[in-house]
């Protein structure tokens, strides 16, 4: 079964994408108005949320060779494919039940009920809760612990929807993202990473000259460190700096924290990075930023190659659903967690096992 949801302004428009995307056949699960944009939660405009699925083309091909057995066993395939239809129809329904939480609650098999509970309050959306139900379906008739297939289901759904790094060490990277985020701490926690772990040669770069103290934080960083930092506030001047930076084997470049709803300060980065040459491009944010404004932001970033996400202050939030939604989101790689303000302890790897242990691990170990 194939979901997927989308946001749009009618329901003529919704019609369209989804027979683009899903076809004739595909069938509405869910329908809803939710607000999206503004600023400080004023000026938000209305759309609509609409989730549709479609059969599978493993389906769809045991449809397609019906009609040709049928010629063979006229008496025994009509009521196979009766019942083939009766069980997709049924699934269907559950999907929207699970989705739209209609119906007697014991439509929910007690042992997921505290999972859907537990899904809501982390904040996951609505097609991620249901994929992951709908798995959980079966595996709550046997006798495996409901806590221990959920666990294994959060773990399949991150590994099929977690991109792969395309580039585990870049030589230049560019850390971007709105104010207050952590980029800064994030840098020197990558910048002794990459000095003790891997053993190479670092070099800093800041284009944060918004700040008062943002400079001289980075430049204490790399009198720890032993590491040159070098100032820019032009694209001139950061081809200078990456110049005289060029003897090291990696370096990171800091910009400034921004309001980054705001379209010009997109372009005062545009016009900061280099046309003629690809810098690696990590995106941070913060895990207790709304979701909300994370697609926003994500959105506006749009205009610039972003290579990586880096989600920071985990410590900071018992919430991580959001990750969920992000990966089911976008196909951009995330490859590091920040958990606390220790530099350099306090920077992890995004794996499967870990982002499942921060949704159900509570749960699991009760």
């Amino acid at each position: 079964m194939r979901l997927k949801t989308y946001r749009v302004t009618t329901m003529p428009e919704a019609m369209a994408l989804i027979k683009r995307d899903l076809g004739d056949d595909a069938l509405i699960l869910n329908t809803k108005k939710v607000k999206t944009g503004g600023l400080f939660g004023l000026f938000r405009k209305d759309c609509l949320e609409v989730t549709a699925a479609a059969e599978t083309a493993e389906q769809s091909a045991l449809k397609a060779v019906a009609p040709a057995k049928a010629q063979a066993t006229v008496a025994e395939v009509p009521e196979a494919k009766e019942q083939e239809n009766d069980a997709l129809m049924e699934e269907l329904q559950s999907l929207k039940r699970l989705m739209m939480h209609e119906g007697p609650e014991d439509r929910l098999p007690e042992p997921l009920r505290p999972l859907r509970s537990l899904l809501e309050k982390q904040g996951v959306e609505q097609t991620v809760q249901t994929e992951l139900l709908s798995k959980l379906l079966k595996a709550s008739e046997n006798e495996a612990p409901v806590q221990e297939a959920f666990h294994a289901e959060l773990i399949r759904f991150i590994e099929q929807h977690q991109q792969a790094i395309k580039n585990e060490s870049p030589s230049i990277a560019c850390f971007i993202g709105p104010t207050g985020v952590g980029k800064t701490t994030t840098i020197a926690k990558v910048a002794a990473e990459q000095l003790l772990e891997h053993k190479r040669t670092v070099g800093l770069i800041t284009a944060d000259t918004y700040r008062i103290a943002a400079v001289a934080q980075l430049k204490t960083y790399g009198e720890i460190l032993d590491v040159p930092v070098e100032v820019v506030e032009s694209r001139e001047q950061l081809a200078g700096a990456l110049d005289a930076l060029k003897d090291c084997d990696v370096i990171l470049i800091d910009t400034a924290g921004r309001n980054y709803q705001q379209a010009e300060y997109i372009q005062d980065l545009q016009r900061l990075l280099p046309e003629t040459q690809h810098i690696y491009t990590t995106l941070v944010l913060s895990l207790t930023a709304k979701y909300e404004d994370m697609v926003q932001i994500i959105g506006n970033f749009e205009a610039l190659s972003i290579d990586e996400l880096l989600l920071t202050k985990k410590d900071e939030t018992a919430s991580a659903g959001v990750i969920l939604n992000l990966l089911h989101r976008y196909r951009i790689p995330l490859r590091r967690i920040a958990t606390g303000q220790n530099v350099p302890d306090d920077l992890v790897a995004a794996t499967p096992g870990r982002i499942a242990d921060y949704i159900a691990g509570e749960l699991r170990h009760a």
